[in-house]
């Protein structure tokens, strides 16, 4: 599982942040830039609770606060916790030894304590429902979809849907794809966006016939997300969709129709770039033409690096 730049996952997003509609307007997150992997936990930590401080403890140490602690030292612990949990996970992938140890008793008592949890108690019911994500314990996605069908009243701002979407598409089981690819459907922009992002995740055989249904979806974002997660797949669906995502000109006609849409340069540098990631992957051969053309004569220097790769993984 690969290390994720926090500020990767504070990218911008294509429409200025005061202006949005989205109840995710404050999360700036990326509508394009998936990562391989994602562990979220660094994230969540400072945009839900802050910076966790003080001494570092045990596994167990951080068991105790979340089952006996305060408030405040209960969340705060069990944050903490998954943060362990993840960095096993890391290890795990790596072939490396594991940093934390886990005691067989650690997934029942999280589970218990979810389950003793008040109904006001939805942040502290995601990180520990993520938790047992992390264990691999059917309570952990459970928890989850408990997030997911959270009000407006209990999750105002969405963070905690946003989190528990990633949370379970970044996993990428079949038990859940129902669970994420529902979110196509979806009013929000955002949750749209973020659900084609991760059914690349899952297996193609599941997720090529949901995001070919997303390519024709009136939002930029989603067709290009779904045509970035159909290249992964190996499916060239949404070739023609890469083929204008690495196009400048895409963007400024976005532009054309609101101003306010993709007016950052960094965001459409990122996005073109990605674009030509996906054709690389694709490796199709009608593509070369275009690729030489933006690594000879593009104004973007990233644009111009990334078309030479694309060109270089053709050979």
């Amino acid at each position: 599982m690969a290390d994720v730049d926090p500020q990767e996952l504070k990218a911008p997003i294509s429409v200025d942040e005061a202006e949005s509609t989205s109840p995710y307007r404050n999360l700036l997150f990326p509508l394009i830039v998936v990562p391989a992997m994602i562990v979220i936990v660094v994230l969540l930590v400072y945009t839900l609770v802050g910076a966790i401080t003080g001494e570092e403890a045990t596994v167990d140490e951080n068991l105790h606060r979340v089952l006996h602690g305060g408030s405040n030292e209960r969340t705060q612990a069990a944050y903490a916790l998954v943060a362990q949990l993840a960095e096993n996970d890391r290890a795990r992938a790596g072939g490396e030894e594991l940093p934390w140890e886990v005691s067989e008793a650690l997934a029942p008592k999280l589970s218990d304590a979810l389950e003793g949890l008040g109904g006001d108690e939805v942040q502290l019911k995601y990180v520990l429902s993520s938790a047992l994500l992390h264990l691999d314990d059917p309570a952990g996605i459970q928890g989850l979809r408990g997030i997911l069908a959270l009000g407006d009243t209990a999750d105002p701002e969405g963070k905690l849907k946003f989190h528990a979407l990633v949370s379970l598409g970044s996993r990428g089981s079949p038990e859940t794809f129902p669970d994420v690819s529902a979110f196509l459907e979806s009013e929000d922009q955002g949750l749209r966006s973020i659900s084609a992002g991760y059914l690349r995740f899952y297996p193609k055989e599941l997720a090529s016939p949901a995001l070919k249904g997303a390519l024709r979806d009136p939002d930029l974002a989603v067709r290009l997300n779904a045509a970035i997660s159909l290249s992964w797949l190996g499916d060239p669906a949404g070739a023609t969709l890469l083929r204008d995502g690495a196009r400048e000109e895409t963007y400024q006609a976005e532009r054309d129709r609101d101003p306010r849409s993709y007016a950052r340069a960094e965001l459409v540098r990122e996005n073109r770039v990605r674009a030509l990631e996906g054709l690389a992957r694709l490796g199709r051969p009608e593509d070369r033409g275009l690729l030489e053309e933006l690594a000879q004569e593009d104004g973007d220097l990233e644009v111009r690096e990334a078309a030479m790769r694309a060109l270089k993984s053709e050979k």
